[in-house]
């Protein structure tokens, strides 16, 4: 009977998949320093808003530094706990950095800033507030808050001037005329739109005027007489 030969340990074929489950080196975009650092024990940053690449990177940013205030940690902890706040897009940008190139937060957020500006949101100029006319029969009440809920997004305008927009924006109305060459502040303005509101009797507050303004001296002539007869009952 002869025997069967089996080749040496080092002449078996190798599994071709093996190399498959071993898993890459890490990479990171991070410094050495940054990967080296940890959170303080006890200390968890939770409830932070996420950013996928779609909204406005700035206010991503502002919310995450009105959060990581409440707190006390070193630059590189900042760091790894602004990128727990990426995902989708935005996470696989981050990871797409050149390995070992971000050392601080503020390198990390202006690169941050800078990918995603296209989608950052544009202040609008008072030029905006113009378009913010009232319509026809669309109620005062109504337009005075579309009016305001604009002013919001036109950063650092002074009050006489958006007085004097609402005044040139309002329908030919008695409110109109009230305002007109006073140009009070805003808030005075709103207030005097929403005392002209609560007496309207039509949606674009038109105030009924009288007739005959000889009535009313009439009515008062007869007032004080009444007074003055009551004095000497």
């Amino acid at each position: 009977m002869e025997a069967t030969l089996h080749p040496p340990p080092s002449a078996q074929v190798k599994d071709p998949y093996l190399p498959l489950a071993v898993a890459p080196p890490r990479r990171s975009p991070f410094a050495p320093a940054i990967l080296a650092e940890a959170l303080p024990v006890g200390v968890n940053v939770s409830n932070l808003s996420e950013y996928d690449g779609t909204g406005d990177p700035q206010e991503h940013l502002d919310k995450f530094y009105a959060k990581i205030d409440w707190y006390d940690l070193s630059d590189a902890a900042y760091c790894k706990v602004f990128r727990t706040t990426l995902c989708k897009r935005a996470l696989a940008w981050f990871n797409q950095l050149p390995a070992g190139t971000i050392s601080s937060l503020e390198q990390l957020t202006q690169r941050f800033l800078i990918h995603f500006s296209m989608n950052k949101r544009v202040s609008k100029t008072a030029a905006f507030l113009f378009t913010i006319r009232q319509k026809e029969n669309e109620p005062l009440r109504d337009y005075v808050q579309i009016f305001v809920e604009a002013v919001f997004e036109v950063p650092h305008v002074n009050h006489e001037l958006l007085a004097s927009i609402m005044q040139q924006n309002l329908l030919p109305e008695r409110f109109k005329e009230s305002i007109a060459g006073k140009l009070p502040p805003l808030w005075k303005t709103c207030s005097h739109a929403h005392r002209n509101i609560s007496g309207s009797r039509s949606p674009t507050c038109r105030t009924p005027r009288l007739s005959s303004r000889g009535r009313v001296g009439r009515k008062k002539k007869n007032q004080r007489r009444k007074r003055s007869t009551n004095m000497f009952l």
